[in-house]
């Protein structure tokens, strides 16, 4: 029996090292978008963040080099995930590719970006938490990760509004109009549950929530 205790206590302390040396760093950068999307920059705390994930303070200190560096580096980690999900969606030069491909691929992008937000509902709270002062995180943060998002949407949806598909919005507000609606229900998750009984993370809602989207931004869908 001493024999079989000793060998799960190895087994045990194999699992951790492995995670100290492959997974505490992602998950570090995980739990700090969870605190940093409830509490913004300033109210968040590298303790919390360091025990959500039952590991130390000096973890942190090892793996990043500040808390604004931790910052940046969840920040950088979030939006990576972004590109990774809407990867192959909406083409970078729409130019040469027919109205229904792009109408299509358009409200894909759509819809992946809905599912996005609802299992990342740190990346619209961060993005509110930063929007509301003027700096130097937030225009690191707009330049390297917002407007390449926020340009590379434009040509496809003037070449949409041309063509009749999409709605008479202009492309500037779309991306507020686009960003807002698809985050808020994940959220505001309580005020979901409590004004509607439904369950937002549900797949059935968010798909519904996709859908409807689409249908509201590409009322010329397949006409």
């Amino acid at each position: 029996m001493a024999g079989k205790t000793q060998t799960q206590r190895l087994k045990r302390t194999a699992v951790r090292v492995r995670r100290d040396r492959t997974d505490i760093r992602d998950a570090l950068l995980e739990s700090a978008l969870v605190e940093f999307g409830a509490k913004g920059f300033d109210g968040a705390s590298t303790r919390s963040i360091a025990s959500r994930v039952e590991a130390h303070q000096p973890q942190i200190n090892y793996h990043f080099e500040s808390k604004a560096a931790l910052w940046t580096a969840s920040v950088d980690y979030l939006f990576g995930l972004l590109g990774h999900a809407l990867s192959g969606t909406i083409p970078a030069d729409p130019a040469g590719v027919g109205v229904p491909e792009i109408e299509t691929a358009f409200a894909e992008g759509i819809r992946r970006f809905v599912r996005f937000a609802a299992e990342h509902p740190e990346l619209n709270q961060i993005m509110i938490h930063e929007g509301t002062a003027a700096t130097d995180r937030l225009a690191w943060m707009t330049e390297t990760h917002v407007k390449p998002f926020f340009d590379g949407i434009q040509p496809a949806w003037q070449l949409l509004r041309d063509a009749g598909v999409a709605a008479p919005i202009d492309g500037q507000i779309l991306y507020y109009v686009l960003v807002g609606a698809a985050s808020l229900p994940y959220v505001n998750a309580p005020e979901v549950r409590l004004l509607t009984g439904r369950e937002p993370n549900d797949p059935k809602w968010i798909e519904a929530h996709a859908d409807g989207l689409v249908a509201i931004l590409l009322p010329g869908l397949g006409a």
